[in-house]
């Protein structure tokens, strides 16, 4: 038999999978960890605590009663690393990895806009001046830290780092170069020498190479073989971004395909067959066929957080009735605002709820706001306007794709939030779009695990992931429901742009 094994390193754990050739997962593992907060809006992670879950959960899948030697490869996905791991001469890191969540680089974009300016930075790149992208990182730490920059010889991503401890070769994929921003040229698919020397952000410290997503980085060492139980000579393919590499998972792969990643964030990536660029969304290489396709993405940094919240904080009395009867917390909510008209009976919600949001807003300063509420509406209405909410949201990051020219021909909803019939009817009603449900996606792993096989040369290509996933449910548009969610979606827009500037006064 023949055996790949995919990592995922994300942002509150890391998951392994062992899959066959015919995509059964065989066994999976999970180590959790947290997310470091030194100040309100930062966000740190330590390349070791990585490093250790995978490892752990490399180890553990191979416990599934297959030997090593018949794994041909695998592959690693991380999440987006913001500004990288900075190491020093022996490859140490030298400070925790600001990642994506990190929105401390406020002063560093400034100071881009007013030397290089943002019409610049989107022409080469395809992608905009906001803390979320690495490059303003790296100069947070360069300006703020500079004994740590001056001791930096190499900057890793999270997955590469990874790599690069079990085969000693040093890399960087094309979907996270582009993700850093600033420094790529999305038009050649290399490093911007042009942009690097203006920002002052030495090339020296990047890999030479950039990778596909399926492309060998190295083979795993004798040391590496001690750390995971992989067999030396296994071949470690370079892997990419999470967010993509879980669309492929999903078997996004086409040309207008839409993926919609409904987790404790919601990630709506668009698959291009071509360069169409739009500065309201983030746009790097896709994972397939990474020097042509562009993955597009917009989306609600706390989509599912804000539910979770709502059941942890107000819904405490149905997550204990829904534990005396056998179900969750959410089913209960669930058929409470079932009851409840779409619309919510006038109710809009704002599901920004981390103050701030990436594209397609780039706004620092938006919070969640509840707009309209009255005494007439319960609970039941203000969890339903809640789902309704992010619904909104994703409508918003539709038509930022729609006026850039991409076309959408496939929408694939999947992760957590899909797993509620009526979050998809909600979904399906507000985008006015047929959303096609996957139930018990894998996410990235599998996504890694098919690229570790293609990878090797042991698949016949990406195609086979519409072999392993097939979709379990087709939500069809109710044209009635449709008209109430235009009303509101309208509200929806008009109360943003006018709380712009009062969020800027909190």
């Amino acid at each position: 038999m023949t055996y790949f094994i995919g990592v995922d390193i994300g942002t509150l754990g890391t998951k392994s999978v062992l899959v066959d050739a015919k995509g059964e997962i065989l066994a999976s593992a999970f180590k959790e960890y947290g997310v470091l907060a030194p100040k309100p809006g930062w966000a740190e992670q330590h390349p070791n605590t990585w490093f250790e879950a995978f490892c752990e959960t490399v180890k553990s899948v191979l416990k599934a009663s297959v030997n090593s030697k018949d794994v041909a490869g695998i592959c690693v996905s991380s999440l987006y690393g913001g500004s990288g791991v900075l190491c020093d001469e022996e490859m140490n890191p030298l400070r925790p990895c600001l990642i994506w969540a990190d929105r401390r680089a406020v002063d560093e974009c400034r100071w881009v806009r007013e030397r290089i300016g943002e019409e610049e930075i989107f022409k080469i790149t395809g992608n905009v001046v906001d803390p979320y992208y690495g490059y303003t990182k790296m100069l947070y730490v360069k300006f703020k830290e500079p004994k740590i920059w001056e001791r930096t010889k190499q900057i890793l991503t999270p997955n590469g780092y990874c790599i690069y401890r079990i085969t000693g070769s040093v890399s960087t994929d094309l979907s996270s170069a582009g993700n850093y921003g600033g420094i790529f040229n999305i038009h050649k698919r290399i490093w911007s020498e042009e942009l690097m020397e203006e920002l002052g952000i030495p090339r020296r410290l990047f890999p030479e190479k950039l990778l596909m997503a399926k492309d060998v980085v190295g083979e795993v060492t004798e040391e590496g073989e001690k750390l995971t139980g992989l067999r030396r000579g296994t071949p470690v393919m370079a892997g990419g971004i999470d967010a993509p590499v879980s669309a492929l998972s999903s078997g996004a792969i086409d040309d207008g395909d839409l993926s919609c990643m409904l987790g404790t964030s919601m990630c709506n990536g668009f698959i291009n067959g071509q360069l169409r660029l739009s500065p309201k969304l983030v746009n790097y290489p896709y994972v397939i066929r990474d020097r042509e396709m562009l993955y597009s993405f917009a989306g609600v940094v706390t989509a599912g957080y804000c539910v979770r919240w709502f059941r942890d904080q107000l819904g405490r009395s149905e997550s204990e009735l829904a534990g005396q009867l056998g179900l969750s917390g959410y089913a209960v909510l669930d058929l409470m605002a079932e009851k409840v008209p779409p619309g919510s009976d006038g109710l809009v919600f704002l599901p920004h709820m981390m103050i701030g949001e990436r594209a397609p807003y780039w706004d620092d300063h938006v919070r969640g706001t509840l707009a309209g509420l009255t005494v007439y509406h319960t609970k039941a209405h203000v969890f339903r306007a809640f789902l309704e909410g992010v619904a909104y949201a994703l409508r918003y990051s539709v038509e930022a794709a729609l006026e850039a020219g991409m076309p959408l021909k496939r929408a694939l909803l999947v992760d957590g939030g899909a797993r509620s019939a009526l979050w998809r009817r909600i979904m399906t009603d507000v985008t006015g779009r047929v959303m096609e449900y996957i139930a018990g996606a894998a996410g990235a792993p599998l996504g890694d695990a098919l690229l570790a096989g293609v990878g090797c040369g042991a698949l016949k290509g990406y195609e086979t992931i519409k072999d392993w996933v097939k979709v379990t449910e087709r939500v069809e548009p109710e044209p009635k429901n449709r008209n109430v969610y235009d009303k509101y979606y309208k509200i929806f827009k008009a109360l943003y742009e006018s709380l712009k500037e009062v969020y800027k006064q909190f």
